[in-house]
């Protein structure tokens, strides 16, 4: 079977197809149009061509397909909207806004041209989560970054974090929060507003649940996540090398299924 849907991404329209027929997407990729396929009973052939691949037809749903075309196209995928807020993949754009002399060892990327579009074509389309370019939606100013990784841990933590989702959350995958507001956009509430944001995307999209790694003597940060509703693994700080060579004690924080976000205002 084979089915077409129209889809307009960033005034840009195009159609999609989407088929459970090996011969068809390749056809349609060879023409150069977005595809989408849908797998077969036990026993079906392989779609090779297929990037993005459902279980079933119920499965393609308008926003599957944008997301499809926005690959396809280089298009940046919008994370979410707050009251004050765009969040959204980074661009080539975004790359001039960027304060380079505020950003750290880790984030030494965002300001290299070259590094950025190796980061933008690599990272979002294979893990579907990253660094997020944080924009004030009245006038579209690039206030920030945040996003989710992996996180990278010391044995020591990653045991405190696996007895806490042994705990509290069973089978749960963690992702660790990460962000980085521009001095001219501090003081806000915007850490707190986008963070908000993201923690909903990565359960309800990801599936995952988030921690985060903060040094022991960052007050704000510290607060940050409790109003996240995240709460300390590590009673005092673990030494832990960070991405400028130096080791600094940090504190491990993560969600608690029983412990919801403060929703209050910022």
């Amino acid at each position: 079977m084979v089915k077409e849907m129209e889809i307009c991404a960033d005034g840009l329209r195009r159609t999609i197809v989407i088929s459970d027929e090996p011969e068809a997407l390749l056809a349609a990729k060879a023409d150069g149009r977005a595809i989408i396929g849908v797998e077969q009973k036990a026993g079906g052939a392989p779609l090779p061509a297929a990037r993005y691949i459902v279980p079933g037809w119920e499965f393609v749903t308008e926003e599957l397909a944008d997301l499809v075309l926005r690959r396809h196209l280089g298009l940046p995928w919008t994370i979410g909207v707050t009251e004050r807020l765009l969040i959204r993949e980074l661009t080539m754009g975004d790359r001039e806004a960027i304060p380079v002399s505020e950003l750290k060892a880790g984030e030494a990327m965002f300001g290299d041209a070259e590094m950025l579009r190796a980061y933008i074509g690599g990272q979002y389309g294979f893990y579907e989560y990253g660094t997020w370019a944080v924009l004030e939606r009245d006038g579209g100013r690039l206030a920030g970054l945040a996003g989710v990784s992996q996180p990278r841990l010391p044995e020591a933590l990653e045991q405190r974090l696996n007895a806490h989702i042994a705990g509290c959350c069973p089978g749960q995958a963690f992702l660790e929060l990460g962000y980085h507001i521009f001095r001219p956009y501090r003081r806000r509430g915007y850490a707190l507003e986008a963070c908000r944001e993201i923690l909903d995307y990565a359960r309800q999209v990801l599936s995952c649940r988030a921690c985060a790694m903060i040094a022991n003597e960052n007050k704000a940060s510290r607060r940050l996540a409790e109003r996240l509703g995240m709460r300390p693994l590590s009673p005092g700080g673990e030494f832990m090398e960070t991405d400028s060579g130096s080791s600094e004690p940090l504190l491990l924080y993560a969600e608690n299924r029983q412990s919801p976000p403060d929703t209050a205002d910022p």
